[in-house]
């Protein structure tokens, strides 16, 4: 009977010791909880005093260290955090989330990627799937230029969350700086699908098919980004230029207008796109002013005087087309297609020496070899009664393919 009683006791002793214990791992449980809220409150020093009160009762709650350490880093105090994150592995060698938080930490703070890799590289090793490793891994690589690398670790991380859109939005930047403008299409393409309200996607995705020459895509694109209300007078620029190089001036317009109105971009360019626009549309009153502008803002760009002067032709104002032609020439004295214009509105006045002149240059620094330019020069000496040297452009003429040049030709000079 005494044996059994020894029995009973030893058990109850036991029990005790275990349900103490229990007990006691309760408590510190519920003390992490609390001390956990009040840092996902950011009140951090309470933190990091409860988490201390839980490591006094219990050195073993890594748990906490790395808590704590989270806390140590927010408040910028560095040197306690890294303490803390070191002892969280130490403590448990398997502890992949203190591995990558101090991996985040060499990164972010001490500016030490290759501490930070190796760090994220343990996690994985400790955890293959664990997705924030192989983003923040890949993240590293990206801004090191490691394309490659950076494309294997996100397409794992696309492998274990195949609905991550944002994953996706990454992996389509590493694809296309790496030239590889099919693969960042189809991801842009994704993250639309998974995510049809992001613009940026919208927008990206188009500068990629203005790259590939797909206009319409890409203006489709712009438009979508446009209307989910991007504050962005890049684009309103993208979409413009792209509605000016495929002549559809009206809109065009409206684009210029919102970025010299609404963006305040009073740039020469914009000024004399859209006065080209105006030009096109008919409306040559409001082109000659937006030249005017354009010009007084760059007085040394040649194309803009020969725009204006453009339109002062279609106005019949031949004197100031003239003015501006010759402007233009003193600025970009090679340009044979100015010499050109300015010829024919010679040749109009019959000033034919004058237009001989300028259709001579025009031949001279026309690399391509202008058979209108020698037709026309052609023309101005049979005005100045040279039959010899009318005829002998004409050939020349005729010889570049000028049909006009080889019907005058049988006929007049035989």
């Amino acid at each position: 009977m005494k044996r059994n009683m020894k029995s009973v006791s030893a058990i109850l002793g036991i029990f005790f010791l275990f349900g103490a214990n229990g007990l006691h791992s309760q408590q510190l449980s519920q003390m992490y909880d609390v001390a956990m809220q009040k840092m996902n409150d950011k009140n951090y020093r309470a933190a990091i005093a409860d988490f201390s009160k839980i490591l006094y009762q219990s050195q073993y709650y890594y748990d906490a260290n790395l808590s704590r350490g989270i806390c140590y880093e927010a408040i910028k105090k560095y040197d306690s955090a890294l303490i803390d994150y070191n002892t969280a592995v130490i403590k448990n060698p398997k502890f992949f989330e203190a591995y990558y938080q101090r991996a985040l930490f060499y990164r972010n703070i001490k500016k030490d990627e290759k501490s930070a890799i190796a760090d994220l590289n343990k996690a994985i090793e400790i955890k293959s799937n664990f997705v924030p490793a192989y983003t923040e891994r890949a993240d590293i690589y990206f801004n090191s230029e490691k394309y490659t690398l950076s494309q294997a670790d996100y397409s794992k991380a696309i492998e274990l969350r195949p609905n991550s859109w944002e994953i996706f939005y990454k992996r389509a930047f590493s694809y296309l700086l790496d030239d590889k403008n099919n693969e960042g299409l189809a991801d842009l393409s994704a993250v639309i699908k998974m995510k049809p309200d992001f613009a940026d996607a919208y927008y990206e995705r188009g500068k990629v098919y203005e790259e590939r020459a797909e206009y319409p895509q890409a203006i489709q694109d712009y438009t979508k980004a446009i209307g989910m209300n991007i504050e962005n007078d890049e684009l309103y620029t993208r979409r413009a230029n792209l509605y000016y190089f495929t002549k559809q001036y009206k809109l065009a317009i409206e684009d210029f207008t919102t970025l010299i109105t609404l963006y305040k971009k009073r740039l020469p360019e914009f000024y004399s796109k859209r006065g080209v626009c105006y030009t096109s549309t008919g409306d040559s009153i409001n082109a000659q002013k937006d030249f005017t502008r354009a010009i007084n803002l760059d007085r040394d760009n040649y194309i803009i005087y020969v725009y204006r002067a453009e339109n002062f032709v279609k106005r019949k104002k031949m004197q100031l087309a003239m003015s501006d032609y010759s402007k233009a020439i003193q600025l970009s004295p090679k340009s044979w297609d100015i010499y050109y214009s300015r010829g024919k509105i010679y040749m109009e006045q019959e000033k034919y020496q004058q237009a001989l002149d300028d259709f001579s240059m025009s031949i001279k620094y026309n690399k391509e070899k202008f058979g209108e330019g020698y037709f026309m020069r052609g023309a101005c000496k049979d005005a100045l009664k040279d039959v010899e040297g009318a005829c002998a452009d004409l050939k020349k003429a005729a010889s570049l393919h000028h049909q006009e040049a080889i019907r005058l030709l049988e006929r007049n000079c035989r």
